[in-house]
């Protein structure tokens, strides 16, 4: 008689199973909660090596325990650890620096590939120990790949429903007062062991309930099977299509080797999930059959188009990490391709050929994956020497060349080249490119915006001539700087001047990055007083150098008009003091100023037409007191003009 999975929970091999994975996710939790603590302690490029490891090993060792023995597991872990460690540490060496903002962490791109190649490597061992052969049989690679597919994915599901449990908890006893559960879960101490133990409970209840989650399995990729034809239509529709609108479309999105990407990978996991493990009798139907022949046929020139948008990327604006990442997709992609092509136009039984690639393929992720993230291919390094020599070469001009992609996007190899530039140690770096490079350096994080002095402003003559000696020559807090927002090089920002407010002396206009940033002399100090405001039309600059403006007069309305549309001037309104409260409208009614005898209709002598008498009763057919301001383009708004571009 069969055993069930409920019987094999009840065995000692069962009950010691579920006790080392229970004692291993406990020992992860504590292993996380002890480096959490010491982040800020321990050097970055060793934090990261042991958060990478501590999170991605243990589980690999769920997932092997009881599938392997003694030594190819503790084999398999020491290989796994070494790679965690090797490639967490060597990346936060690379992107922390002492004046970077990013954080101990590992970066996102080498959570997720690092990962993947990881789980395929775990699926190669255990077949190859199961079947004591290094090519198993592509039956069990398909089964135990996606049976530990489906247990990671319930798993992490069990955790998150846990987690979404224990909030819900937390505002229940809210409700009456009791804040103690809230604050349980909110320590550190509490939330990395259950987290870690909760995993490993989910994992132990999928792999003993292995049926009923090969059940699920197979609904899942059935399912999944009959949307190949869906996908695999429209990607043939979009090739179809190419030949009459042309690429032009497809690269004005900006994100078309993406897209392509997406449906690519769309594409092999339905195609997957149609073949399953092959063919059988009555298995899969001619239509799915065919339509997945269509999907290998599709799939190369789909790779073939998001490589050419990649190539033509790269030509425009040369290398970087995320386009270096997308190559190394593309390749495992490319491999894929003409792995399923091989696949679908050989004669024979349907799709055999599928094992082979999806074989080969899965070897060559994982040496691509883990290579990428080495110092043998590292993206950061080669983006800069590519960044560099383009300028050096004059492909990139110093004015447009991105100093902050050295700064912030590319770790400590484009600090150290950025301060080459700025030293003028390089062989691209001339007065203009040493300047730009030592302003990019004034910076202390991404977000701090790129500046240039006021008096290097691209002025534009204006009635009251150009820039006052006063605005050059004031030393300007941060916060202040008319500059911020412009970047580095001539043209960048624009600044007029006129009168604006009709008080004596000129005003700053100052274009810079979408704003338009009014500053006025008060008390003897130059501060931003107020800002333009209506749409801002592509052609400004333009405009502004042909000398296509004019400032009207303070009344009625104070406005700019450029390039045929008029902005509207709105002064900055300052804080009024906590203590210097508005009196109800009564009361200012009740005591009018004597220059403003006149009575208004409905009302006392003196009162403005509140709307209400002194005693609070509503008059009728009153109007309000202080009339609600116009917002600038509301008399646009009217169709009176039109002050969009």
């Amino acid at each position: 008689m069969a055993e069930t999975a409920a019987d094999l929970e009840l065995q000692p091999v069962g009950r010691e199973r579920l006790a080392t994975r229970l004692a291993i996710g406990l020992a992860q939790g504590v292993l996380l909660l002890i480096l959490y603590r010491a982040r800020t302690e321990l050097p970055a490029a060793t934090f990261g090596a042991l958060w990478l490891a501590a999170v991605l090993v243990p589980i690999a060792a769920l997932g092997a325990a009881g599938r392997l023995p003694w030594r190819p597991l503790a084999a398999w872990l020491a290989a796994a650890a070494v790679i965690a460690l090797t490639l967490g540490g060597y990346d936060r060496f690379v992107w922390l620096g002492a004046d970077a903002e990013v954080g101990p962490f590992p970066s996102p791109p080498l959570w997720a590939l690092t990962g993947a190649a990881l789980f395929i490597l775990h699926q190669l061992i255990i077949a190859a120990v199961a079947e004591g052969r290094w090519r198993a049989s592509y039956e069990r690679y398909f089964d135990d790949g996606w049976m530990d597919a489906v247990r990671l994915a319930l798993a992490a599901a069990f955790v998150a429903a846990l987690w979404l449990l224990l909030l819900l908890g937390a505002e229940l006893f809210g409700l009456i007062g009791l804040k103690f559960v809230r604050r349980l879960i909110r320590q550190d101490w509490f939330g990395f062991p259950i987290t870690g133990a909760a995993f490993a409970v989910a994992v132990h209840v999928t792999d003993v309930r292995s049926q009923m989650v090969r059940g699920a399995r197979t609904l899942a990729l059935s399912l999944l099977s009959w949307l190949a034809p869906v996908l695999t239509g429209f990607a043939a529709a979009f090739l179809l299509a190419l030949p009459f609108t042309g690429l032009a479309p497809l690269w004005a999105t900006r994100s078309a080797t993406g897209t392509m990407l997406a449906v690519c990978a769309g594409l092999v996991v339905l195609i997957n999930a149609a073949y399953q493990d092959g063919e059988r009798p009555g298995f899969p139907p001619a239509a799915l059959k065919w339509s997945v022949r269509l999907a290998g046929v599709v799939l190369a020139p789909l790779v073939v188009i998001a490589a050419y948008g990649l190539a033509l990327r790269i030509g425009q604006y040369g290398l970087s990490p995320s386009r270096i990442y997308v190559a190394a997709a593309l390749l495992v992609a490319a491999a894929y391709a003409a792995g399923y092509l091989w696949a679908a136009l050989t004669p024979g039984p349907w799709m055999k050929r599928l094992e082979a690639a999806n074989w080969l393929t899965a070897h060559l992720a994982v040496a691509t994956f883990l290579v990428v993230f080495s110092p043998l291919l590292d993206p950061a390094r080669l983006s800069v020497a590519d960044q560099v020599r383009r300028l050096e070469r004059g492909a990139v001009s110093a004015a447009t060349f991105d100093y902050g992609f050295l700064h912030f996007g590319s770790g400590r190899w484009g600090r150290a080249e950025l301060a080459r530039l700025a030293a003028g140690q390089s062989a691209g770096a001339d007065a203009a490119v040493a300047d730009a490079a030592r302003a990019e350096l004034k910076r202390k994080n991404r977000w701090d915006p790129e500046r240039v002095a006021p008096g290097e402003l691209d002025v534009i003559e204006a009635p009251a001539g150009p820039l006052p000696a006063g605005f050059l020559n004031q030393s300007w807090a941060h916060d202040e700087n008319p500059a911020r927002g412009c970047r580095p090089g001539p043209g960048a920002c624009q600044a007029i001047v006129g009168d604006l407010d009709g008080a004596p002396g000129p005003e700053v206009v100052v274009f810079a990055g979408g704003l338009r940033r009014v500053f006025g002399e008060r008390d003897g100090r130059w501060a931003e007083i107020g800002a333009l405001y209506g749409e801002d039309c592509a052609w400004d600059q333009e405009a502004l150098r042909e000398g296509r403006f004019q400032f009207r007069a303070p009344a009625p309305r104070r406005e700019l008009e450029l390039a045929g549309r008029r902005l509207a001037f709105a002064e900055r309104q300052g804080c009024r003091a906590p203590d210097a409260k508005t009196p109800p409208a009564a009361e200012r009614c009740s005591s009018p100023p004597a220059a403003a005898p006149t009575s208004a209709p409905g009302g006392r002598p003196g009162c403005c037409r509140s709307g209400r008498s002194a005693s609070g009763r509503r008059r009728p057919g009153a109007r309000p007191c202080a009339r609600r301001r116009r917002k600038p383009d509301r008399r646009a708004r009217r169709g009176r003009r039109r002050p969009w571009c």
